[in-house]
């Protein structure tokens, strides 16, 4: 009868584990969590004439509420966010419908084709955007010459339109790709039992399909939502700086106005709000239904 080898040592299990963890532990806690105290820290400071004051207080993130440029920046970025996730929503899902049951021997390429645009850099992007939507652009220039306007359309470029129409386009694969996921676990034969059983395919799609695909949906919507009121490269470029968003006005409370500690409680107060979003997915979700 074989007998166990036991020679093996009893810590060497535990410092596997530390060494699988230990990189990603140390890897967040340096490049996360000590900045975020470090930032947390900050927001409970005030500059008092270009003089950091060290005493506790919570005039930062009051100053958010009663400043009506910067309340003003966080609403907006807000509705820009949801709209942003709510088109995109509307957009992604035939897309991943089509790619998941239509595509066929084509669905490889198609998919490869929603990837595409993270090939390039999000700057080139959305320099190629300004190209279309300026007065001087391509869609102006267009809609002039087949007379069907007089004047170029200003609220193309620069304008919260252009801002929300750069972060549909920037980010809409992360909506799509979850959605495909749970859209291609659907079973053909699950529908067609439902048919049998005397539904109709429209029926069918929304009782049988639609609450399947569920959490693709809410994955992508999060994913869309956190990316889009966290982007600041889009809303400077495209945005021209005519209506401020939060991004936007963080980076102007750091180096602009050199006042750390309100730019501080922005940031965290968009990290809170980002951290919201994960952990209302993490409740709702499992990781088995998008994988």
């Amino acid at each position: 009868m074989a007998v166990a080898d036991k020679s093996q040592p009893r810590g060497s299990g535990r410092w596997r584990i530390f060494a699988g963890i230990g990189p990603i532990v140390l890897w967040q806690t340096v490049f996360f969590a000590i900045p975020v105290g470090m930032l947390s820290v900050y927001s409970f400071w005030r500059m008092v004439n270009y003089r950091l004051d060290y005493s506790f207080t919570l005039y930062n993130y009051v100053q958010i509420l009663e400043n009506p440029l910067l309340f003003k920046a966080l609403l907006l970025s807000l509705q820009i966010a949801f709209a942003v996730t709510i088109t995109s929503a509307i957009l992604a899902y035939p897309i991943a419908y089509f790619i998941a049951k239509k595509a066929g021997r084509f669905r490889t390429l198609m998919l490869i084709m929603v990837i595409v645009p993270f090939w390039t850099s999000l700057i080139l992007r959305a320099y190629a955007w300004k190209l279309l939507l300026g007065e001087r652009g391509f869609i102006n220039a267009g809609l002039v010459e087949v007379g069907l306007i007089e004047q170029p359309l200003s609220f193309l470029l620069y304008s919260p339109f252009a801002t929300a129409l750069g972060l549909i386009y920037s980010f809409l694969p992360f909506f799509i790709l979850p959605l495909y996921t749970s859209i291609d676990k659907v079973q053909d034969s699950w529908l067609e039992a439902a048919v049998d059983l005397g539904a109709s395919p429209i029926r069918a799609f929304f009782e049988v399909t639609f609450p399947l695909c569920v959490p693709g949906l809410i994955v992508g919507a999060v994913f869309t939502f956190i990316f889009a009121i966290g982007d600041y490269i889009i809303p400077q470029m495209l945005g021209g700086g005519k209506n401020l968003l939060i991004s936007q006005a963080i980076v102007f409370e750091f180096e602009t106005s050199q006042n750390w500690p309100g730019g501080a409680a922005l940031a965290i107060l968009l990290l809170a709000i980002v951290l919201s979003m994960l952990l209302m997915l993490l409740r709702w979700v499992k990781l088995e239904d998008v994988v």
